[in-house]
């Protein structure tokens, strides 16, 4: 009988006399202080960033491809400057110049969002965030807002199309101040919140270049009606533009909350997971037993 090492009794052996037999105690799952192993182990923190890196390439990238794309598409009736092939009725020159003023701005506000959005930029080189982020309001949005507003007075596409515009240009100045005035006092939860709002609102450009030929083509099967437009396109043109940016200003709305409140969810639910998780203990040493010598 050949001996084992440690001082442990050798495997009971099989008929073949080469392969150790198992033992009911021995098939038995092993089991720690605190309970049974856990079936299976929790993903590593290279596999969350993995899966989280993941999650944020299947919506970015396919925003960042619709938006350029539809930017692009918009800018090829302003670039090079001509006032024959607006898409807007125009009023004059000033009413051109100060559209090209506007839709120039907000291109820069488009594109320095965008850039804003990209999770890697705000981690790794936080300078070339805050200073997008400065162009975003300064070169983008506040401007393309003021400007906005003598825009609205002049575009004729009907009041309902003007009242939408009007929401939109005071909601994207407001959410664009609160979120600067947010960063500048180091609020940097509240930034976010408000610059998610100011960024969705910065895209009902987008949206409403994207919706748009559905409104055109509903008006259109009622564009003969007698009751509807009795063939007054000037009136279905309205209606087309007045539904269109009140939709996409809603779906952004909408958009944007949702992203909030599934934010405001994950972060919860991480909280709830920390607290939960136990907390590993030392085992404390054995007290030493201190020998009476009174005797």
């Amino acid at each position: 009988m050949t001996a084992t090492g440690h001082g442990e009794p050798p495997a009971r052996a099989t008929a073949d006399g080469d392969r150790p037999t198992t033992t009911e105690a021995d098939a038995r799952p092993t089991t720690t202080d605190t309970g049974t192993r856990p079936a299976t182990r929790p993903p590593s923190a290279a596999r969350r960033r993995l899966r989280g890196r993941l999650r944020t390439a299947a919506w970015l990238l396919p925003l960042a491809v619709v938006t350029v794309l539809v930017t692009a598409r918009a800018l090829t009736a302003y670039v090079p400057p001509d006032l024959h092939t607006s898409r807007v009725p125009l009023r004059g020159e000033l009413h051109y110049a100060l559209l090209v003023a506007h839709i120039a701005t907000a291109t820069v506000a488009v594109l320095t969002g965008l850039a804003q959005s990209w999770p890697w930029l705000r981690r790794r080189s936080p300078a070339a965030h805050r200073w997008t982020g400065r162009a975003y309001f300064f070169a983008g949005v506040f401007p393309s807002a003021l400007v906005g507003i003598p825009v609205i007075g002049l575009t004729p596409l009907g009041l309902s199309n003007q009242a939408s515009l009007a929401v939109l240009d005071a909601l994207w100045l407001f959410t664009g101040i609160a979120g600067y005035r947010a960063a500048r006092q180091r609020r940097y939860a509240d930034h976010r919140v408000w610059m998610i709002r100011n960024y969705a609102l910065t895209l009902v450009a987008i949206t409403s270049r994207l919706i748009q030929p559905l409104f055109e083509h509903l008006v259109a099967a009622q564009i003969t009606d007698p009751v509807s437009y009795a063939g007054d396109t000037l009136a279905a043109g309205h209606d087309i533009a007045g539904a269109t940016a009140w939709t996409a200003l809603v779906l952004q709305l909408i958009a944007a909350e949702y992203v909030l409140g599934r934010r405001a969810g994950q972060a919860a639910r991480r909280r709830a997971t920390r607290t939960a998780r136990p907390r590993r203990t030392q085992p404390s040493a054995p007290t030493p037993v201190t020998p009476d010598l009174s005797a």
